[in-house]
């Protein structure tokens, strides 16, 4: 269970927040082009895809198992089948995915090591959570998990994706930034039986919701709240729910543009809603701007 700020503690003064970004353009090339020239931007995928630094390993990806894991996940027909940001096929297991996804991840503020940092430190940290154990799902390239792993140093912080590469260049990134608390291993979000129930402190999600069918998100919501302990902290990292026409349409031009097959789906979520039906309180939206928003959520103790 996590620990909470005594009753009757001063709560700390709030932090100074980095400045946003103004405006948004993406770091990478293909993604500039996406919207007026998709052809010529899948074209450019090809050729950053052949020239990125790769992340590799045994075909049978043996060495991404977690311990008393005996196979790795299945891939849902869904990941397999449906393009995304223009590339078809079973573009997630390109070894050059994690760099890829490391730079797009990069041009969103929820994204940006900094941004995370301010998030974890004033909405965990300052809310008097001390975890003993972190899950982060669609955990990626790492870029939430190692924020939390430096805040909670005591802390085992365990990361979880479908993506092959995208695992192992997390990894990569783990060594060079020297963060040893830190573990990601290949699992289904929607699937998380290799854990037990209530065997996390805090359970977090980094824009993984938006790219999955409104089934699947319930899988994985239902199952990150069935790892949190009675008590628990759950975070999430995702687009903002649209709020009047103007959303709607920028959000419909995502689906053509950008191809995000999920994106209106996710955007018809009762997100608050469904947190509560699956055993959640005290779900408070903490931000949003143009490229994402943020809530924080807790498990209810009984």
């Amino acid at each position: 269970m996590p620990e909470t700020t005594k009753p009757g503690g001063a709560p700390p003064p709030p932090r100074t927040r980095p400045p946003l970004p103004e405006g948004w353009r993406p770091t990478l090339l293909s993604l500039r082009l996406a919207k007026k020239h998709p052809k010529l931007s899948r074209a450019v995928i090809r050729w950053e895809m052949r020239r990125a630094p790769k992340a590799t390993g045994p075909g049978d990806l043996s060495d991404l198992l977690a311990p008393g894991q005996r196979r790795p996940a299945d891939f849902p027909a869904y990941y397999i089948a449906n393009p995304v940001h223009h590339m078809k096929g079973l573009h997630w297991m390109h070894p050059s995915m994690g760099y890829r996804l490391e730079r797009m991840a990069e041009d969103f503020p929820l994204g940006k090591r900094e941004q995370i940092r301010w998030w974890v430190e004033s909405q965990v940290l300052d809310r008097g959570v001390r975890p003993r154990r972190i899950l982060e799902v669609g955990a990626g390239t790492g870029a939430t998990a190692f924020v939390y792993a430096q805040v909670f140093p005591e802390a085992e912080v365990v990361g979880v994706d479908l993506s092959p590469s995208v695992l192992r260049w997390a990894r990569r990134r783990a060594d060079e930034l020297g963060i040893r608390n830190v573990s990601f291993y290949h699992m289904d979000a929607g699937d998380l039986s290799a854990f037990d129930d209530g065997s996390f402190d805090v359970v977090h999600e980094s824009h993984l919701l938006h790219e999955m069918p409104a089934y699947q998100i319930r899988r994985t919501v239902a199952e990150m709240v069935r790892v949190c302990a009675p008590g628990g902290f759950l975070g999430f990292f995702d687009w903002a729910i649209p709020e009047n026409e103007r959303d709607w349409r920028q959000r419909e031009g995502m689906v053509r543009n950008n191809v995000e097959p999920f994106m209106l789906e996710y955007s018809r979520t009762d997100h608050p809603k469904l947190l509560a039906e699956l055993g959640c309180e005290d779900v408070v939206m903490v931000e949003r701007h143009s490229q994402s928003a943020s809530w924080r959520a807790r498990r209810k103790v009984a």
